[in-house]
């Protein structure tokens, strides 16, 4: 089950209950981004090794470097008076005492890189007490975006952020993963095998592939990057209904976002394409404006 199946499917069985037993007859395997089923698969506190290798494969972290073990913690950070909670999916500590942060973006949002930072900065500020100073642990943060954010840069799924200046690097110890999982499918489609990227990273998402295109998943990879369990955990007959329902009324709420997401940034990506277009000298800005639907003098006040 893919996700344009999953939410097709979460918008038929939220009016139509009855019909969960037509798709746990049609699709073989559960869709593993949702939020809960997510959590589920890699935040298994009965398979911690599951969360470890994941995160070693794609975080690239290997050697001494690599994540010996991981436990997770409360990943609700509660707001003060007026100030938003910060909420992640999955939020746990290294054997090494360094936060590492899970989450899955699932909608295109402009924002969605500031409510990252505000996340982040909210695990931050929690880590120093009053009396302390101001050493800051290292933290992970990865993001796992089902919907392209960076339309523009075709051929890059995997995008690492630091802090930099003057292009070198400036803090080391904050490191963001945002990982593209359809821009990933897309390289490799037009990718001729050889040439394909060979790397732990690649592997785990080709895994996760196979349980959206319900394809079996070699034993042989699923030991190695996950464990034995993995196949059978995301068969979707290993779901009550009650969790599946659950699952619907929370996925729901996300459509209806989407879908304003979808109307609020439509307009915006219209200027950033048409821009796009006259700053590489291939169209006026009457024609882009013109195939773009947005007005010629935003396109000529922004190149100002």
């Amino acid at each position: 089950m893919n996700r344009t199946e999953f939410f097709a499917m979460v918008k038929d069985v939220h009016e139509h209950p009855e019909r969960l037993a037509y798709y746990r007859e049609k699709y073989k395997n559960i869709y593993p981004f949702s939020d809960g089923i997510f959590k589920m698969l890699l935040a298994n506190e009965a398979k911690p090794g599951r969360t470890v290798k994941f995160l070693n494969a794609m975080l690239d972290l290997e050697g001494k470097n690599a994540i010996k073990s991981f436990t997770l913690g409360v990943p609700e950070n509660p707001g003060v008076l007026d100030n938003k909670t910060a909420i992640f999916d999955i939020y746990g500590i290294t054997e090494a005492g360094v936060p590492v942060l899970i989450e899955v973006q699932q909608n295109y949002n402009r924002f969605f890189v500031d409510r990252l930072i505000y996340y982040t900065a909210r695990v931050i500020s929690r880590t120093v007490k009053k009396s302390q100073t101001y050493k800051l642990p290292h933290i992970y943060v990865l993001s796992i975006l089902t919907e392209n954010q960076f339309r523009h840069e075709r051929n890059t799924y995997l995008h690492h952020a630091q802090i930099v200046r003057n292009s070198n690097l400036f803090y080391g110890k904050l490191d963001v993963y945002l990982v593209e999982i359809e821009k990933f499918f897309a390289i490799e489609d037009h990718t001729p095998p050889e040439a394909r990227e060979q790397s732990n990273r690649a592997e785990m998402l080709r895994i996760f592939r196979n349980v959206l295109e319900e394809k079996d998943i070699p034993e042989e990879k699923s030991q190695k990057l996950l464990d034995k369990d993995f196949a059978k955990d995301v068969s979707l007959k290993r779901y009550t209904d009650e969790t599946l329902l659950n699952e619907v009324d929370g996925m729901t709420d996300l459509l209806y976002e989407r879908q304003g997401a979808f109307e609020d940034g439509r307009e915006a990506r219209g200027r950033e394409d048409a821009q796009l277009m006259v700053d590489a000298g291939i169209l006026t800005p009457e024609k882009a404006a013109e195939l773009f639907h947005v007005s010629k003098e935003d396109i000529l006040s922004r190149k100002q």
